[in-house]
């Protein structure tokens, strides 16, 4: 939301989206935190809160489903050793962080390089995982 408090001193901080220096604090995702986090312009700002909604609405989803596929893997590299599906809950566990980029509990972790750019890592590590998977499972 709009911060229209009175102007204070501020030191430079980076955009929580796009990671570039402001001292603007026109927009902060979180108003009245210990450490506020600001956008840099109204643009970085919608897309923040498109994010933190979408997090809002499916981190405990994702983190139910990443158990239940962790579990799963355990339970078939335990039970099932020689078997091309063992690699199944692994490719699982890299489709979904890839599709719901939410890993971090905390908005500050992606303030470092920003959302975008820390979801696009994300999405390409598990990516990376989803298809060491698919390929074990081909090859196995």
């Amino acid at each position: 939301m709009k911060n229209t408090g009175k102007k204070e001193a501020v030191q430079l901080e980076k955009c929580l989206w796009c990671a570039k220096m402001t001292d603007s604090r026109d927009y902060i995702i979180n108003p009245e935190a210990r450490h506020e986090l600001p956008c840099c312009c109204e643009e970085c700002f919608g897309h923040v809160k498109a994010f933190v909604e979408r997090d809002k609405r499916f981190r405990m989803p994702f983190y139910l489903a990443l158990a239940v596929l962790v579990v799963a893997n355990l339970f078939f590299f335990g039970l099932m050793p020689d078997t091309r599906w063992r690699y199944l809950p692994m490719l699982g566990i890299g489709v979904l962080a890839a599709v719901f980029p939410y890993v971090f509990a905390s908005y500050e972790r992606y303030q470092a390089i920003g959302l975008r750019r820390t979801t696009v890592i994300v999405r390409v590590l598990a990516g990376a995982v989803a298809t060491f998977a698919a390929v074990l499972i081909v090859v196995s």
